[in-house]
């Protein structure tokens, strides 16, 4: 009874934190629709690359310290405060932004711009410049208000981070249908949000030390244990992004803009499921790490109900297809047949939030950057040998390729650490299931055939998790039942 009642506080912290989560699932579902109604896919293709340099960059300026300060969030330096990490970080991240700023605008602008978009432009790359750092800056405020359970404010302030840049992408679109303007928008906008949200949180920022006075003092003593574990998670961002980035640049060079547009609007599908695992990590990482010593087998079980939801959320996606294909573009229906490949990585990401948080608790933050530049690798090799072959839908395979590796890796690793998973041979059986739901659509076009093999795989779901089916069904049939005794 106790341990139930333990379950359900568990699930409603997750669902307080998914708020924002189901916000950026439907408005993220409806700007996939709008945008790739009124966008070109040479355009859009322009625009996903700035997404994808600006997203690289940002980890670039952060250096890891967004991950060491959520490590450290509640284990500050000594002779530290909270305050004083989120201070001292803005502050390096500004440092670095200025110098990055110098770089990119004023002396090499013409070769990064050309190496990014194709063209010489030093309006693109300051309009970069600007993106990068409010980014990083509103990064650093989402995760203080995230860690200090903040939940209204978290919630609100990541819907307007998560769905600022697509509201500004149509809303500029409508205007002018360029992406020089488009980009410009989606930068200036961004900003204001940044002094928006600098000026609310302004308090949080002030460094008060441990006596209770403010000191500005820059001093990075007792900040090794911090930027050793941000020196190890910088390059994994890096390398996390660039594999993004590269692979994206591949497809530009190698089948241009148009083409890269069509492969870049699955990539939304892939931000929006993104997105709702992101409600789900911002809960559990900060609930991890502070009770993994004494709630082992909460933590254990949660394994099983992520990868209940993977494979149900994944059947609905897939049997679901050519609904959703109707109310996109149709220069974009190319992607009908690839669509689920690109959802794998951020399904097994979601999955993997329950099984590689061991590596992290150990500080073996070098194992991440490892894997990660693997998987990168697999990802950018797989796109040089099958994108001549197969063409676009060959980048597809390489990123999922990419995605299983990754997982694979992180969850052997994590696992030697700290042990979330009860029973292996299950949760390699349930993992086969997401990858066949996601090959499926890929290899097949009849959607009857889809949706038979589709019905068969949950079926073989329903007995392989047919405990944890039990425990929901059960938990809504008692909520209902509540439900309508109070209306009674």
């Amino acid at each position: 009874m106790e341990n139930n009642e333990k379950q359900e506080s568990l699930f409603a912290g997750i669902l307080k934190y998914s708020i924002s989560t189901w916000a950026n699932l439907i408005i993220g579902f409806l700007s996939v629709i709008i945008t790739t109604r009124i966008l070109l896919p040479d355009v859009y293709g322009m625009i996903s690359i700035f997404l994808s340099a600006t997203n690289f960059l940002m980890y670039l300026v952060t250096f890891g310290m967004d991950g060491a300060y959520i490590r450290f969030y509640n284990e500050p330096p000594k002779e530290n405060t909270k305050n004083q990490i989120l201070y001292k970080v803005i502050i390096i991240s500004t440092c670095i932004c200025i110098i990055f700023g110098v770089v990119c605008v004023g002396i090499y602008y013409e070769d990064i711009s050309m190496y990014i978009f194709g063209i010489k432009s030093r309006l693109l790359m300051c309009m970069v410049s600007i993106y990068v750092f409010s980014q990083a800056v509103l990064r650093y405020l989402n995760i203080n208000f995230r860690m200090g359970f903040k939940v209204r404010q978290y919630n609100i302030q990541n819907i307007m981070i998560s769905c600022l840049s697509r509201v500004l992408i149509i809303v500029a679109a409508l205007l002018m249908n360029e992406a020089t303007f488009i980009i410009s928008a989606v930068s200036i906008g961004t900003a204001v949000v940044l002094c928006f949200y600098l000026f609310i949180q302004r308090k949080e920022m002030i460094p008060f030390s441990e006596s209770g006075r403010v000191c500005f003092s820059l001093s990075l003593k007792h900040y090794g244990d911090f930027f050793r574990f941000a020196l190890f998670s910088a390059p994994t961002y890096f390398v996390t992004y660039f594999n993004s980035f590269a692979g994206q640049q591949i497809i530009r060079e190698a089948l241009g803009a148009y083409k890269l547009g069509v492969f870049s609007s699955c990539g939304m599908f892939s931000s929006i499921f993104t997105a709702l695992k992101g409600g789900f990590a911002t809960y559990w990482s900060a609930y991890v790490y502070k009770n993994h010593a004494s709630e082992k087998k909460r933590i254990a079980d949660m394994h099983n109900y992520v990868l209940l939801f993977a494979i149900l959320f994944s059947s609905v996606l897939v049997i679901m297809r050519d609904i959703v294909f109707i109310a996109i573009g149709k220069e974009y229906h190319e992607s009908k047949q690839f669509f689920s490949l690109l959802l794998l990585m951020p399904v097994l990401s979601f999955v993997l939030e329950t099984t590689d948080k061991g590596i992290a608790l150990a500080k073996k933050n070098e194992i991440v950057l490892f894997t990660h530049v693997v998987s990168a690798a697999s990802n950018i090799l797989g796109c040089m040998v099958l994108i001549p072959l197969f063409g676009i839908i060959g980048a597809a395979y390489a990123n999922a390729l990419s995605a299983i590796i990754l997982y694979a890796a992180n969850t052997i690793f994590g696992q030697r650490y700290y042990r979330t998973i009860n029973n292996p041979i299950k949760s390699v059986i349930a993992t086969g299931l997401i990858i066949l739901l996601m090959l499926i659509p890929s290899f097949l076009s009849e959607i009857a055939i889809i949706i038979g093999l589709t019905f068969v795989l949950d079926v073989l779901t329903y007995f392989l998790f047919r405990a944890e089916c039990s425990f929901l069904i059960l938990k809504c049939r008692q909520y209902l039942k509540v439900m309508f005794a109070k209306k009674g």
